[in-house]
């Protein structure tokens, strides 16, 4: 699977989500413990944008236009109403780099 610059590593903020473009995927990534993770930037319920409509709680992204949550590491679904969960990608650090896997 070919590999595809995202971002600088700073660009992610502890604790937080940072919207991205691998291709021509949208890409929510997150920093939790100096580790990056990446998922789909669409929600599976009604397909909101997560950038713009997110909680975190550690490791769980909530989407806050219906309430759903995901686990930030696996993509599976913690609280409905979604019942399809997140695709998730492999991420790499390089140097200051980001990697996403698509």
């Amino acid at each position: 699977m070919p590999k595809v610059k995202v971002c600088f590593y700073n660009e992610v903020p502890e604790g937080g989500l940072k919207k991205a473009k691998a291709g021509d995927l949208p890409i929510a990534l997150y920093k939790l413990g100096g580790h990056i993770y990446a998922t789909s930037n669409v929600c599976t319920h009604e397909q909101c944008i997560l950038d713009e409509n997110h909680v975190m709680h550690n490791d769980i992204v909530e989407c806050t236009c219906h309430g759903s949550q995901f686990d930030i590491k696996s993509g599976d679904v913690v609280l409905p109403p979604a019942v399809e969960k997140l695709k998730t990608y492999r991420t790499e650090v390089i140097g200051e780099d980001v990697f996403v896997e698509i």
